[in-house]
């Protein structure tokens, strides 16, 4: 894996290559030494948190695009079927040549997920690239920062790395329910983006904050999720796409 990444880390204005899990945490990384193991930890539970947002509306992305002061920050996808999730980030500056490191990076995560899929098939006790531990010493370095684009532009979440309700603090009474919930709440990020997440949450909070969420109660949800709908249109669409909702 560590060839792959020099492949991609030797381009002219690639700053570091990072392959990171579905929880944020760096498996791998090619990088210049301002990168260092900390913060690229930062940048990949600050990059998880977007993923985990995008994913309401796109659940099966191919990439994410960021810009910064300095550069832009590419992340791909590593698709692996029902396998565990990776992502592959690219950090650059203004040096990179787009169209020429989208080759290369195609190219990379077809490598990746080869690499990976290898591994799970492995015996038991190798199946797993454990994440990259940092030194117990190790503190966030001052040298480096990590990029507008991941911090402000890109971490819309509220609610960690994980893409699962039980993250957000939304639990349904069952599998159903919580069938429901998340179809309601990818109904409205259709409108409101990805704060649907933060509303969804504290409208199920307010209105039942002894009991988790049933699906016979989500006419009085919708009712309450309106009040962020503006515009008659998308409400209207959202009360639609909420009706189609199969459980």
């Amino acid at each position: 894996m560590d060839a792959i990444l020099k492949t991609l880390s030797d381009l002219e204005g690639v700053n570091g290559a990072v392959v990171t899990d579905a929880r944020g945490q760096v498996v791998a990384y090619r990088a210049h030494a301002v990168y260092d193991l900390p913060l690229l930890q930062q940048v990949g539970h600050a990059t998880v948190t977007a993923i985990d947002s995008i994913k309401l509306l796109h659940e099966d992305w191919e990439s994410i695009s960021a810009q910064f002061s300095e550069g832009k920050l590419l992340i791909r996808n590593i698709a692996r079927g029902k396998g565990p999730e990776y992502t592959l980030s690219v950090i650059a500056d203004a040096r990179l040549n787009v169209s020429f490191a989208g080759v290369a990076i195609r190219v990379a995560v077809g490598k990746l997920k080869t690499v990976l899929e290898a591994e799970a098939a492995a015996p038991l006790g190798m199946a797993v690239r454990p994440p990259i531990a940092a030194p117990a010493a190790a503190a966030p370095s001052g040298r480096g920062s990590i990029p507008d684009g991941v911090t402000n532009g890109l971490s819309w979440s509220e609610f960690g790395g994980s893409s699962g309700m039980s993250a957000s603090g939304m639990n349904g009474v069952d599998a159903a329910s919580s069938v429901v919930l998340a179809g309601c709440t990818k109904a409205l990020a259709r409108s409101v983006g990805p704060m649907a997440k933060r509303y969804v949450k504290e409208a199920v909070s307010m209105l039942w904050p002894d009991r988790p969420f049933s699906r016979d109660q989500l006419p009085v949800l919708v009712a309450e999720l309106e009040k962020y709908l503006a515009n008659p249109e998308d409400a209207s669409q959202f009360r639609k796409t909420v009706a189609k909702i199969s459980v």
